[in-house]
């Protein structure tokens, strides 16, 4: 499998796609030109955090590249039968889960053998079908708890062990989230997607979403909205504390340090203000400390009691 030749063929099926969701609807908006170019980003950025961690046999980089291409392709569709990229829409019309059941049951025989994905789509399939759902019983894995035949067997040899098979497929699902919420960063610094920012005062960062940031605690924006407690400036604290709560691997960390993804971030969020929230500032710097203390506690895998410990040390350091 060319990694090279894969990229070319799934952006010429995307842009497929594409032409036949501008002749339904019209113009459509900038999402799927967004969704190809996502496809070929996390090709790179997931086999990077893949052989970074330490954790895996080199021939993984290969599949690890595939799993990033293929993982959203069920937005294509999704979009040309509901003219949308809402997941709940997409279950409500057609009883399909979220785009990644989606794209699960698009690749088919027929559509790997397209790709020229025979050998590799029973794996595939499922790393596609679950990566919005990792809670998934069959696929849930702690890597820590990652056994180190993973790093030292290939990846063929380990998929032709059917009791590592689940495993397998758990750890790839791991590491396309990991990528994914990487990749959030990514679009921001790109412009692709630009957070909401405004100099109003009812659109500073409210006091509820800063606690749950700085005592790092998800940020359930839903929940929030419901009690009329979140402002758009919250979401952009909110990007700063994600790889950070949410990252299990110190390759991912590593990554977002060396790029400096973090002071990328916070310039593009606070482009053009005259006067923008002080907050978004601190989160910047409270984020980056607490990605460095996480480093310096850390193995490859990060343990939660590490984590906590981290936490407590930045905020010790912070304040």
């Amino acid at each position: 499998m060319e990694i090279q030749k894969l990229r070319t063929l799934y952006t010429e099926y995307g842009k497929i796609h594409l032409g036949n969701i501008e002749a339904l609807y019209g113009n459509a908006d900038n999402s799927i030109k967004l969704k190809i170019k996502h496809g070929i980003s996390m090709s790179e950025s997931v086999p990077r955090i893949t052989v970074g961690s330490g954790l895996f046999h080199e021939s993984f980089e290969e599949t690890a590249a595939i799993d990033g291409l293929f993982h959203d392709i069920g937005r294509f569709t999704q979009y040309f039968l509901i003219g949308n990229l809402k997941d709940a829409e997409l279950e409500e019309k057609y009883g399909i889960k979220d785009h990644g059941r989606m794209g699960e049951l698009l690749l088919s025989d027929e559509l790997s053998a397209y790709f020229g994905l025979e050998d590799y789509i029973s794996i595939l399939k499922p790393v596609v079908g679950n990566h919005t759902e990792i809670y998934n019983p069959r696929y849930t894995l702690d890597l820590s708890k990652l056994p180190p035949v993973f790093k030292e067997y290939s990846m063929e040899e380990i998929s032709r062990r059917q009791h590592l098979r689940d495993l397998l497929i758990a750890a790839k699902i791991k590491l396309v989230v990991e990528a994914d919420n990487f990749e959030l960063l990514q679009n921001i610094i790109n412009r692709d997607w630009v957070p909401k920012i405004s100099e109003r005062e009812e659109d500073f960062i409210t006091k509820e979403a800063w606690e749950q940031f700085t005592n790092n605690l998800p940020i359930m924006i839903a929940e929030f909205k419901k009690r009329n407690v979140w402002s758009t400036n919250s979401g952009v604290v909110l990007r700063y504390g994600l790889l950070p709560q949410k990252a299990q691997l110190r390759s991912t960390l590593e990554v977002l340090l060396e790029q400096d993804y973090l002071r990328l971030v916070y310039e593009r969020a606070t482009e053009g203000l005259h006067n923008p929230d002080p907050l978004i500032y601190e989160g910047y710097l409270y984020a980056t400390l607490l990605v460095k203390n996480i480093i310096a506690l850390s193995d490859p895998i990060i343990a939660e009691e590490q984590r906590k410990e981290a936490v407590e040390k930045t905020k010790k350091m912070w304040k």
